[in-house]
Parts: C-alpha cells; structure tokens; sequence
C-alpha cells in the first residue's frame, strides 16, 4: 500500500478546486488562481520525487515550513468559490442554533456571564491561529519530527476537507447575519482584535463543516497519539476553540460539530 502524504493531499485539493471552476463558469475567477496553486503543489511533488541533495539536508526545514503557506493558500483559494449566500441553508443553520442554543437560555447565560469568561473565549479564538505552528514546534522540540509527515496528512486533509465543501454551501457567519438584524453582541477588547483580523484577512465566508475546529481538533489528535500529555493540552485548547467559535457566533453549531466529525473521522481512517 502507498503512504498517503500530505502532498498528494494538497496536490489532489488544488486540482479538484481547478475542475470545478473550469466546469462551473460561476466560479471563472478562481482559475488561474486555482492553476498556480496546482502548479505549485506539482513543483513539491516533483522536487519529492528528484530527492535532490539539498532536500536531504533540509528535510525538517521542509516539512517545517512548506504545509502550513499551502495550507494557507487553500483557505484564500476556497473564499474564490464564495459566489452569493444560500438563503434556505442559512436559515436552517440559524434555526439549529435557535432551538438547541438559543431558546434553552444558553447564549443569553454567555452573554451574561463575568467579562473574564467571554473575554478567555475570545481568546481561545485568537489561538486557532498560532494552534498549528505551536503544534510543529512541540514535536519538533519533544523529538519527534518525524511525526511530522502524518501529522500534516491528518491536519491538510481536514481542513481542505472543509475548504473544499465551500462551491456547494455558501454560507455567511452568524454574526454578520445576526449584526445586520440589529442584533448585538457582547463587545470587548479581545473581540474587538478577532474581528479586525476577520475583517482583513478573512474570506468573509463561513466554512460548512467548521474550517477551525476541523483544524484545531485533527491537530489535538495528531499530537496526543505522538506525545499523550502535550496532546492532552491541545484537545482543551481545540475543545475552548470549538466554543469560541459557537458561543462567539463566528460558526453555527452544526458547522462545528461537522468540523469535529471530519477531524476525527480523518484521524481514525488515517491510522
């Protein structure tokens, strides 16, 4: 049997990408983009094949470095695909949270509860961010670079997983459909920081599944099989992050728990 690696993964992402908006000319813009990307990730894949010595030499810095640009670059590809929202899918999303979240009282209690506690949400936000760089460093640093290729399979392909379900359920995130209504949520500095950085660096799209509790939970796995008690911090960070995402209203909840599904069903299948 043929390993999986993860550039085969980011290989075969890209070139699903570029089929579909050749064949859907709603999505034209994203072609050339979607080429370079594909043309990148063959460039990888070749430089794999040709083992030159330098990459002998660089291996770690390699596999360090070039996941997460691409990683990264599937994300910016995925918001191309973001033609117009999908009303009826939007309204049974927000419908979900009304009757599970909503109408039993539990965003009214988030809202109401102490500044510390909405503002460590916020906080488990801002930490999707640097969640899978500290995630390399660990391994890297307990000794365990070598778990590195697997780790980014378990990681790549869950997120473009999320990603790539973006051409077929264009959603917007709760809070701008909510803020539109009128409605307000709870501010604070922490929040205020979220979402200046959702506002220039995101793709003003929401992910169905969760792109971040996708991304943050196959990390907390990846880890805690490699180095049990260091994982065990990673899966509280994912779980806090998952919730920050819900209670924040960056996500709906089903979103979030198709993101854990995709997650973990990645990380079993790939074991």
């Amino acid at each position: 049997m043929i390993a999986l690696r993860w550039e085969w993964i980011a290989f075969g992402y890209y070139a699903y990408l570029l089929v579909v908006a050749l064949v859907d000319t709603r999505f034209a813009r994203a072609r050339v983009p979607a080429l370079g990307a594909l043309a990148a990730s063959g460039f990888v894949l070749g430089v794999h094949a040709c083992a030159p010595p330098w990459l002998s030499a660089n291996a770690l810095a390699f596999a360090i470095l070039v996941p997460l640009p691409m990683l990264l670059a599937g994300y910016w590809l995925s918001g191309l695909f973001f033609v117009r929202p999908m009303p009826d899918v939007e309204g049974w999303l927000m419908s979900v949270d009304r009757q599970l979240l909503r109408q039993p009282g539990i965003f009214a209690a988030y809202e109401a509860s102490p500044r510390f506690v909405r503002e460590a949400l916020e906080l488990a936000y801002v930490l999707v961010y640097p969640v899978i760089p500290a995630a390399v460093a660990t391994l890297v640093i307990g000794g365990h670079a070598s778990a590195l290729p697997r780790f980014w399979v378990v990681v790549l392909l869950s997120e473009f997983i999320a990603y790539g379900a973006m051409p077929w359920l264009q959603t917007r995130p709760p809070r701008v459909i909510e803020g539109a209504a009128g409605m307000r949520h709870p501010q604070s500095v922490l929040r205020r920081f979220n979402a200046s950085i959702l506002d220039r660096g995101s793709i003003q799209a929401n992910t169905v599944p969760s792109g971040h509790a996708a991304g943050a939970v196959a990390t907390a796995l990846a880890v805690v099989e490699v180095m049990p008690h260091a994982g065990v911090v990673f899966l509280v960070i994912a779980a806090a992050i998952v919730a920050a995402t819900v209670l924040g209203r960056y996500h709906y909840l089903v979103d979030s728990l198709l993101g854990i599904v995709v997650a973990v069903g990645v990380w079993y299948v790939c074991r």
